[in-house]
């Protein structure tokens, strides 16, 4: 006769056995089905970040570009050279940081503020254009800039 502790071993062994073989498959098949998930989300984040990158050029190129005003608001613009000193230190801008900001000369915005010259058709569509721009805006055209090799020049604020 056998050990009746044996044949309760053995088959409280068999019984865990096949409760955890079933349980193991439930589980093999939520790995599998997980791994799916996550490479469906990796390749949705990699489509996030092509895109996103591409955006991000686009603002750059947007930024980079000098600002420009309409037609409409170019008409009764008035830009004395008092106006262009005023707005060039509201934005915090050295003469040379704002010459980039417009597309033209530091020399061209040091004849405007001295009254010596004044700004032809598309410096004077930038410069009304200027004038819907805050500082936050003007540094990051000017970064923008910046990463096409060019380097920025703030004036120190007084």
């Amino acid at each position: 006769m056998s050990d009746i502790g044996a044949v309760l071993r053995e088959e409280i062994q068999r019984l865990a056995g096949r409760v955890s073989r079933q349980a193991d498959r439930r589980l093999k098949k939520d790995v599998v089905r997980m791994k799916h998930q996550i490479a469906e989300l990796n390749r949705q984040v990699a489509g996030l970040r092509r895109d996103n990158a591409k955006l991000i050029a686009d603002l750059r190129g947007r930024l980079a570009a000098p600002p420009s005003a309409g037609q409409g608001a170019l008409e009764g613009a008035r830009l004395s050279p008092r106006f262009i000193r005023a707005r060039r230190k509201r934005l915090g801008l050295s003469q040379g940081a704002f010459a980039r900001l417009l597309g033209v000369s530091a020399g061209a915005v040091l004849a405007w503020e001295g009254g010596r010259s004044k700004p032809r058709a598309a410096a004077r569509a930038a410069l009304v254009a200027v004038r819907e721009l805050g500082r936050r805006e003007a540094l990051w055209r000017l970064e923008a800039l910046d990463r096409k090799g060019r380097r920025t020049e703030v004036a120190k604020a007084r």
